[in-house]
């Protein structure tokens, strides 16, 4: 990850959600040491006025949003670098792409007031999840999330990198266990003609194993679990979401910006999730 990419990233557009996702980002900020950034994001009907620096200028009620996140954060990681900044664009994904290669990852609420909701709803969403050139993180479940736990999901077709990286990381900042979790579903033909599922399972259980141990050896200290599972994989993985505080899940990056997956994840999990991005 490059070194300029210090700030936590956060959208705000002053709803409830967006004040657990500004908590959120606090928290992760003070885990891992770096800045907090704080952006309201204000649309703006064409290109020209959103690089214009005289666009109507920051409202009294934008200011206030800003005001509140920032006091929020501070409250809650006194010890925090937190910086505001209205943000004006023809979109709230791509006013938070537009400080994407100082960002270390970005953080949103499931849902919002007017254009953040289709963050998680709409393309726009699938837009910043998939090409986001970081984490995206959207803030789930509950205020206050006690398990203990991180979990990812792994494509065993996949480069596992990715989301290991990020998860192994994660939990050991968290003093977490890590549970990684592969599902997968057995065609009907197959079950017709009598394959051996729990021999199936087997295999991909060794091959979940050897995708793990790289990062077993690196992070000896991290607690991790494997776990193969047969059944859909949204399922799967929202199951699993209830005793995680985190759900780590990864982004196909090609033809569609985001996995059905990890799309259906992000509307059906219980603990926030983080979407991560192929290497390079």
């Amino acid at each position: 990850m490059s070194e300029r990419r210090t700030a936590i990233l956060v959208g705000t557009d002053g709803s409830a959600r967006s004040e657990r996702a500004i908590a959120w980002a606090a928290d992760e900020a003070a885990r891992s040491g770096r800045e907090l950034r704080i952006l309201h994001v204000l649309k703006a009907r064409h290109r020209l006025f959103a690089e214009s620096a005289t666009y109507d200028g920051p409202s009294r009620e934008s200011q206030k949003i800003l005001e509140d996140g920032r006091d929020a954060a501070s409250r809650r990681q006194p010890d925090i670098k937190v910086e505001t900044m209205i943000v004006h664009d023809r979109s709230v994904a791509d006013g938070l792409r537009q400080y994407a290669d100082e960002a270390a990852m970005a953080v949103i609420g499931d849902r919002g007031l007017g254009g953040f909701a289709d963050l998680l709803l709409g393309s726009t969403g699938l837009h910043l999840a998939g090409r986001f050139p970081g984490p995206v993180v959207v803030v789930r479940g509950p205020a206050e999330p006690t398990a203990g736990e991180v979990a990812a999901g792994l494509d065993l077709l996949e480069d596992p990198a990715p989301v290991l990286d990020h998860a192994f990381a994660a939990a050991a900042a968290r003093g977490a266990r890590l549970r990684v979790l592969h599902a997968w579903r057995p065609a009907v033909l197959a079950i017709e003609a009598g394959v051996d599922l729990r021999a199936a399972t087997d295999t991909f259980r060794g091959h979940l194993a050897a995708a793990v141990a790289p990062w077993r050896e690196r992070l000896p200290g991290v607690e991790v679990v494997e776990d193969v599972v047969i059944g859909h994989p949204v399922e799967m993985l929202a199951s699993a979401s209830g005793n995680a505080e985190l759900l780590v899940v990864g982004s196909r990056g090609r033809a569609l910006p985001l996995g059905s997956v990890s799309h259906g994840v992000i509307h059906h999990a219980r603990c926030p999730v983080a979407v991560v991005r192929p290497h390079g």
